[in-house]
């Protein structure tokens, strides 16, 4: 699915029971895709039918998608005033949080979707601002690969309609799951976990309309740029900042070269550093 800004003002807004019913589809397309491609009876479901399910929340996401992108065109129209930097890159990293927030939202929690996406978007435009600024002071093939990597990122949700792996992007690069995986550790949060240890509260208690919501200014990724690379490396990593997967110590370990002691250790560094800067994440278990 090919995401552009004419397509802001061109679908409708969703009630909330239109986001409840396209939510229900597109779980059932998940399920009706494991099932299928596990080879496992389901009921009696046929071949066919399991093929419709999926096609109709498919259809689902991308409506989804599409009828949300004005809270990405606002996001982002205030990141570029703040930032400086174009409008358009930061509206395609925006909609990457956008499909991250459709792929992740479960109905049953009772959240307000446009408050829970509102947070997504926000994440992924921090670090998007965060990721451009600091290229600047990196070297030029450093800068010139996180650049590569990011749009490899952006092509790839686009394309499939929710984010892509580790193992997809650096099949797409060609490089490295390692190498890959370290530089998606340089991406916002991918979990709720994530977003709620960088003081995100994803509740509508606090009340606001969405416009308030995407105006607020709270800590966000961009604590992540408090760290040295390393702590941030195995931090994005151990709490599913890149891809989505919370990794083991052992795992980070094996992906950074490193001994499980030494990530223990620097995982616990991170996390005080953070609690130093911003308190709210002091609810993180060591």
């Amino acid at each position: 699915m090919l995401i552009d800004r004419e397509t802001v003002a061109s679908e409708p807004l969703l009630s909330p029971s239109e986001e409840r019913e396209l939510a229900r589809q597109i779980e059932a397309g998940v399920l009706a895709r494991e099932v299928r491609l596990s080879g496992r009876q389901f009921h009696d479901a046929t071949g066919l039918e399991l093929v419709t399910l999926e096609d109709l929340g498919e259809r689902a996401r991308q409506r989804f998608i599409r009828a949300n992108l004005r809270l990405v065109a606002k996001a982002a129209r205030q990141a570029a005033r703040r930032s400086q930097l174009p409008e358009t890159d930061l509206f395609q990293e925006g909609c990457l949080g956008l499909i991250c927030a459709v792929e992740r939202f479960d109905h049953q929690l009772g959240y307000k979707f446009s408050t829970y996406a509102s947070w997504w978007i926000r994440a992924y435009l921090g670090a998007a601002t965060a990721n451009l600024f600091g290229a600047l002071n990196l070297p030029t093939s450093r800068a010139n690969q996180l650049r590569l990597v990011r749009g490899v990122v952006v092509e790839l949700a686009q394309s499939y309609g929710r984010s892509a792996s580790v193992a997809e992007v650096a099949a797409a690069l060609g490089r490295s799951q390692q190498w890959t995986a370290a530089m998606l550790a340089h991406q916002p949060p991918q979990s709720l976990d994530g977003l709620r240890a960088y003081g995100f509260d994803l509740s509508d208690s606090a009340g606001g309309s969405d416009g308030e919501l995407l105006d607020s200014d709270r800590p966000g990724v961009e604590l992540l740029w408090h760290l040295p690379d390393l702590d941030r490396q195995v931090l994005g990593l151990r709490y599913g900042f890149g891809d989505g997967t919370a990794h083991t110590y052992a795992e980070i370990a094996q992906l950074l070269g490193l001994t499980v002691s030494r990530v223990r250790r620097l995982e616990r560094r991170a996390l005080e550093v953070l609690r130093t800067v911003c308190p709210r994440s002091a609810h993180l278990h060591l």
